[in-house]
């Protein structure tokens, strides 16, 4: 019973930040120009991947007990340096949005997604 209050408070935040994303690519394509716009919304949408596969790979991590959880950690870092260097070069390669844009918001995305992940494992949120 407390694994499933678990996923529902995950599911809760995680569904809050996607529709707050959402709301935020409304707003932002109608307020500045398309290229500018589109970079933004492509970068947080790919910022909250990461952070959203990042979460459930340490729920899962800390429901398995694994006894060498640095290892597991250490690997999603990898894997998440791999991930985002493939999305960036495809993103470069494809040449639909201002790089400009795309890299500095995606920096700020990035940084407030770290802070909440951060903030969610002090808390102890991911065992709630």
């Amino acid at each position: 019973m407390a694994e499933k209050k678990n996923r529902t408070g995950i599911g809760n935040i995680l569904i809050y930040i996607l529709i707050g994303l959402i709301l935020l690519a409304i707003l932002l394509y109608f307020l500045l120009p398309f290229e500018i716009s589109i970079a933004i919304i492509v970068s947080s949408f790919l910022a909250f991947i990461v952070f959203a596969a990042t979460l459930v790979f340490y729920r899962w991590v800390l429901l398995k007990r694994a006894k060498n959880a640095a290892k597991y950690i250490i690997f999603s870092f990898i894997a998440k340096i791999i991930f985002l260097g493939a999305m960036f070069y495809l993103i470069i390669w494809l040449d639909l949005v201002n790089i400009i844009a795309f890299a500095i918001s995606f920096i700020v995305f990035f940084t407030v997604f770290l802070y909440i992940e951060v903030f969610m494992i002090y808390k102890r949120l991911l065992l709630k």
